[in-house]
Formats: C-alpha cells, structure tokens, sequence
C-alpha cells in the first residue's frame, strides 16, 4: 500500500499545483454519444451530437495533455459502445477513471480505475431503475471475470433515489461480502430539468436520511466506503443551497465535454442541473481536497491509478 501511494503521490502534487492556480485538472469526456441501457438519466437529458472520429478523440484527449490536464474520466452515453477506442485512449492522460454500466466484458485498461453502476441492492430493483432486465446480472458476471484475468482496479458507484435509497446498506453489504470491487461511493440523485425522472427524486428528509445512513455505514464499513464523514456531510440540503457553478469544485477545476467536443455548461450534468440539490459524488470529494482535508487526500491516492 505504502509503494502504491508514492506511485500516486505525483499526481497529486500536480492537481494542487492546477488548483493552487485556479486551473482545471480533469476533463470528463462522453466517449459515446449512446446507450444500451434504457434509463433517464442526465445524459438521456442533453441533445444527441454526432461523435467525433476516433482519430478526432485521440487529438482532443492529446490536446487536454498538452493543457496540462492530469485525469480524463471517460463517460458518455456508455464508453464501452466504442470498446475499440478505450485503450487507444486511457493511456494518453497519466490517470483516467472509465464510468460504465457494465453492460459487457470489461477491459484491463492502462492506468485506468473503472467505476460500475449498481443501482440496487438486489438484481429486481437495480434492473428496474435501469430499464433493462438481466442487467445486475450481467454486471457480477463482468466484473468477476476482469478480476480473474489479474489486476482490475474497480470502484461500485450507486446513485441513491426513491427507488433505492433504502438499500445503502444492503447495497455496500453485498459487495463487500462478494468480494469483487476495491470499495464502493455513493452519489444522490441531482434533478435535471426538461428530462428527468421526477419519480425517483428525493425529498429534503430522504436526503438528511440518507446523510445519517451514510455515516453508519462508514463507522462499519470503514476505508470501504470511499467517502469520508466531511464528504458525506457536504450532501446536507443546508450545504448544498448555498451552491452555485461559481463555487461548485467540480465546475470550476472539471471540463466537460459532449462526444463532439463540445463543452458542456456547467458540468458533466449539463445547465439543466439543479446545483442547490446536487448530489453528484466529484463535487464534495474535490471541494474537500481543495480544503487539504487530510482524510480525502488519502482517499483520492487510492482512486488515481498508478502509471
């Protein structure tokens, strides 16, 4: 562990030097402009664009190196819809994190984290928030099979939403016990305008819930959950109406940008966001790291792979 963490440690020290100076050191990028999964989410909430050619991609993510930029998260629509691009990409940055659904066999990446959705803690319940049956399924398979092929760095990312936000325990429960990801984050469901799934929104009272939730799990779980009790308390509704683009982390040191390479307003959750409800995991974890918090340092060298 102790090796891992000097092998991280650089990169680090060029994230604060960008924000130091106020500059961007991530970009999120949508690799795809498409999805197999049949959700609503952000994405589903933005104009389709015409995706730029592989070789285009290659340029631009070249381009965000010469700019100094130190992590690509690779998003979309679903990155794996272009599977032959993936590691013609990941290893141009010196880190970058793949978001997916897990839809199909997943790759051992250059420098590369990998962060799955799971949307439940139970095949019935995640495949409906998903819209697509089978698929929890279909995400064990995946995920066990790039394990037993040797390293796979990977994180569980769940969205809590009226649907799900119960199961927290039962959803860190089962993967920890299954042995198959380095540790689990949560976010809560940001609502987007002109698009969203009103449905699965939270009220106040699930948020402050679930806030509460969050800080028991992290007494039993531990270094598990990749959240510490200063992240997990940045979702309080008290903290986050007071939040605009202005002051958001993720808005002012994270590029976003469409598969065409388009910028994105705002974030990678678009203009259409809801910042004085987000609960988008990035924000808390980078607007502690910018505060030298001691406790998300130490987090944030697990999620940046080593070289």
């Amino acid at each position: 562990m102790v090796a891992k963490t000097l092998k991280s440690a650089p990169q680090f020290l060029k994230i604060f030097n960008h924000i130091n100076h106020g500059r961007e050191f991530a970009f999120s990028f949508n690799v795809a402009d498409r999805c197999p999964v049949g959700c609503m989410c952000y994405w589903r909430a933005q104009e389709r664009v015409k995706e730029l050619s592989d070789e285009d991609v290659i340029h631009f993510f070249q381009d965000r190196k010469k700019e100094g930029k130190v992590l690509a998260v690779l998003v979309g629509g679903e990155p794996y819809v272009r599977r032959d691009l993936l590691p013609k990409l990941t290893p141009i940055l010196p880190a970058s994190w793949v978001v997916t659904s897990g839809t199909t066999p997943l790759l051992s990446l250059p420098n590369t984290t990998h962060f799955v959705s799971i949307d439940g803690g139970n095949a019935e319940t995640h495949d409906r928030v998903r819209r697509m049956p089978g698929l929890y399924n279909r995400i064990v398979k995946n995920i066990s099979d790039a394990r037993k092929k040797g390293k796979f760095q990977c994180y569980i990312h769940s969205v809590l939403n009226k649907a799900n936000f119960t199961q927290a325990y039962e959803i860190i429960s089962t993967w920890h016990k299954n042995g198959l990801a380095d540790g689990i984050v949560f976010s809560t469901m940001t609502p987007i305008r002109e698009g969203g799934e009103d449905q699965l929104q939270l009220s106040e009272n699930d948020r402050i819930w679930i806030i509460q939730e969050l800080q028991r799990l992290k007494m039993f779980y531990g270094p598990f959950l990749l959240m510490t009790e200063n992240m997990i308390n940045r979702f309080h509704p008290d903290h986050t109406k007071m939040q605009t683009p202005e002051t958001c982390g993720t808005a002012r040191f994270v590029g976003s940008y469409d598969a065409a390479g388009e910028r994105i307003a705002q974030c990678i959750l678009s203009d259409k966001a809801d910042c004085t409800s987000c609960g988008c995991y990035v924000t808390p974890f980078i607007d502690t790291l910018i505060e030298y918090d001691w406790k998300t340092i130490l987090l944030g060298l697990k999620l940046v792979p080593n070289q």
